[in-house]
């Protein structure tokens, strides 16, 4: 993880907080892991878990246009049948995005990169009944496991290494990972992941069971998690957005800072 003061406001990093956001991405896979195989170096970072998702399989580069490296990094994902993903956290040139499409990797809609003032953040309520809630139990970090990939569309191998089930409860009030749900009648039905590294308070898995949704579970799972952050000294929240969640986190306060560029692969 990158050490940094907290941030105190978009405002006092205006130049710099796009770049910042998009790291962030790059920062969590690295941390999260390091224990999974994974190979990093200053050029890119890459996971093959072998599970069937794009996210499962991936590579991340912080150089725009360094086309000898993307070769090296991708040169593994080309050899699975599973699916893959590329990302980049600098930007991409058309040579290598003409390099990757060569590959057999097809450009998508890039993720917006988004950042909030974690003392501006719009007020959320719960239905009766729910309960928000920190992961503080080996039980409620399986159910964790459980919500995300249902809800986010996750194969639950993959789930399982973002989770407490591997990253281990944590229960320090400043602990880097926390993980955090909201559970009806003792069940967990949303969760979410604060990450702080490099001065930001990064969001990351915020997912609400099907049957859960339209609630405002996922806006509330993640306004808390910023709330903690806030409450640590943490000024800025950042996330990087799919696209049913961006105008959620819109309602909420976040706007656009940036984007990552993506590449997919889906072997035949």
């Amino acid at each position: 993880m990158t050490t940094h003061p907290p941030v105190p406001s978009i405002a006092s990093s205006e130049a710099s907080i796009g770049r910042e956001a998009v790291l962030h991405f790059d920062l969590i896979w690295r941390d999260l892991m390091q224990s999974q195989g994974s190979v990093e170096n200053e050029q890119y970072f890459r996971v093959i878990t072998g599970e069937a998702h794009p996210l499962g399989n991936l590579v991340i580069l912080r150089e725009p246009g360094d086309t000898s490296a993307v070769h090296e990094a991708v040169a593994p994902l080309r050899e699975l049948s599973q699916p893959s993903a590329v990302l980049f956290v600098a930007g991409v040139s058309e040579a290598v995005s003409e390099a990757l499409t060569a590959l057999g990797f097809a450009k998508v809609s890039p993720m917006p990169a988004m950042a909030i003032d974690t003392a501006s953040v719009a007020s959320t309520l719960l239905p009766d009944g729910y309960e928000f809630l920190r992961v503080s139990s080996v039980e409620e970090g399986v159910a964790w496991t459980e919500v995300v990939a249902e809800g986010f569309g996750l194969p639950r191998g993959l789930a399982r290494l973002l989770s407490p089930e591997v990253q281990g409860v944590r229960t320090e009030p400043d602990a880097a990972v926390q993980f955090f749900g909201i559970q009806n009648k003792g069940k967990l039905v949303a969760a979410s992941l604060l990450y702080l590294a490099n001065g930001l308070a990064g969001i990351y898995c915020v997912a609400t069971l099907p049957d859960e949704r339209g609630k405002g579970l996922g806006a509330h799972v993640t306004a808390e998690a910023l709330r903690v952050a806030s409450r640590l000294g943490y000024g800025v929240g950042v996330l990087q957005a799919s696209a049913a969640g961006h105008s959620v986190y819109q309602r909420l306060g976040f706007r656009d800072v940036d984007s990552v560029p993506m590449f997919i692969r889906m072997p035949s």
